[in-house]
């Protein structure tokens, strides 16, 4: 039961953390013009527009919201990866989901992988407390 709930509070804590730092990134760093998000057209024709600064921030949400999510799976189950291996993963297939329905550029989908995967093999390689 412990691996469900270790699961469950990372995947919502890491989901709210990213969700919270992206928002601060967004108001740091707004976007220079108005358009619909739900018109993928409309945001590939004004990509180039987007300041770099505000990519960055979202692949610092990214990893730390993952961060967070892990440190807390880990937290609830000590003695298991399993969780994490699983936080990890889903959160590498969303994103690279994510990237290939909304248009980026290559540096930051680059950028954006790497982050989510380093973030999931630093935390899965650090040693479990044993029983």
């Amino acid at each position: 039961m412990k691996l469900f709930y270790a699961t469950f509070a990372g995947v919502i804590a890491a989901f709210i953390s990213m969700m919270f730092l992206e928002g601060l990134g967004h108001s740091l760093f707004p976007l220079p013009f108005k358009v619909d998000p739900n018109n993928i057209g409309a945001i590939a024709d004004k990509l180039h527009l987007i300041p770099v600064q505000m990519y960055i921030s979202v692949v610092v949400a990214h990893g730390l919201g993952l961060l967070i999510g892990l440190l807390i799976a880990k937290a609830i189950d000590k003695t298991s990866k399993i969780s994490l291996y699983i936080i990890g993963g889903f959160f590498l297939v969303v994103t690279i989901a994510n990237l290939s329905i909304i248009p980026n550029p290559m540096w930051f989908a680059i950028a954006d992988i790497t982050i989510i995967a380093l973030v999931g093999l630093l935390m899965i390689r650090k040693p479990v407390a044993q029983n």
